[in-house]
This record gives C-alpha cells, structure tokens and sequence, in this order.
C-alpha cells in the first residue's frame, strides 16, 4: 500500500493549473471523468501525482453521486479534498470496509472502493486499483484531521507518511520535496 494521489479541487481549472506552475510544479492535460462531470490536470510526481480537479459540466455533476459529492465540497472553495491509497486488489478492500467499487474511465480505467466515503470524510483515503500499483510515490507525508483510530483501521493497520490531528476530518496538507503545500 502506497498514497497513489492526492486531489487538490478547484472551482477554475485554468487558474488552479497556474497555481501549482507558479509553485514551480510541471502541470500536464489530463482528461474528462465519463459520466461525472468533470475534468483535471495532473502535477506528475515520482511514482505519484497531484490531481487539480474542477467540475465541467455542472449538469452531469449534479447526476451522478460522485460528481454531487466533488461539486459540494469545491463548491465550499478551493483547497485538497482528498487522497487516495494505490492497493493490488480493490475489490477485495471494498469486501473488508462494506462499501462499494466504483469504475472510473479516463483514458483507460481503475476500480475504486471507498470513494464516497472518501469523499464524505476526506481525511480518509479512498483505494484505487490500476495496472501498476507497486514502487515509491514522492508524496512525502498527508497531513490531516480526523479520527486516527478510525484511519488505523479503513487502513488495516498499514503504515503511511500521514500525521492526524483530531479536528474536524480533513486534508490539511501535503509534503513534497520538503515544501509542504
């Protein structure tokens, strides 16, 4: 288990790019989410990434549980709304938590399990299963705010770079070559 991405959302995906470029971060394309409504940039990191996610098209967002959920949460600012947790076997995790597998397509595609959940209490991890889910990410350490027995056991006691705080349940920040963001 490796923190596979973190997800920085923003009401204006132009102006959220120029923010990480002007941090000195490479921002690349990234794609449309099929049937979610919305769309991102990535910062690709060693083995890991920045997702700038924004919501384009308000219509289909507010279809889908998943695009709601994200429009909700940019809809209260700009800032990270979550982060995700690279597993061998997703469908297994969401038969250990009780919750649902989700498939996400965007240029190809990978399960989901906890994704709402994720979503609903961000300081959670939602697990994503891909082709390649092995080697080290360059997310340094997550800082967060929540329940730290609760995330002690979604994780089943796997170690992560990850300091909580008890608050109410966040995304607080994120390290990356020793800049924290």
């Amino acid at each position: 288990m490796r923190i596979d991405h973190v997800i920085y959302g923003t009401s204006d995906l132009d102006a959220g790019a120029a923010g990480f470029q002007s941090a000195g971060l490479t921002v690349v394309p990234g794609g449309a989410h099929e049937g979610i409504g919305t769309h991102n940039r990535l910062v690709p990191l060693e083995g890991s990434y920045i997702e700038i996610l924004a919501v384009l098209d308000p219509a289909m967002a507010a279809a889908s549980p998943i695009g709601r959920l994200i429009a909700e949460r940019i809809a209260r600012g700009d800032g990270w709304i979550g982060w995700a947790v690279a597993v061998p076997d997703a469908p297994a995790v969401a038969a250990r938590l009780g919750v649902s597998l989700v498939e996400v397509r965007r240029e190809g595609s990978a399960s989901l399990a906890g994704l709402t959940e994720a979503l609903t209490e961000p300081f959670l991890p939602f697990f994503i299963e891909r082709e390649d889910t092995t080697g080290p990410g360059a997310v340094e350490r997550i800082e967060l705010s929540g329940d730290a027995r609760r995330l002690a056991a979604w994780l089943d006691g796997a170690e992560l770079p990850v300091d909580v705080r008890a608050g109410e349940p966040a995304l607080r920040a994120v390290t990356l070559g020793g800049r924290r963001l």
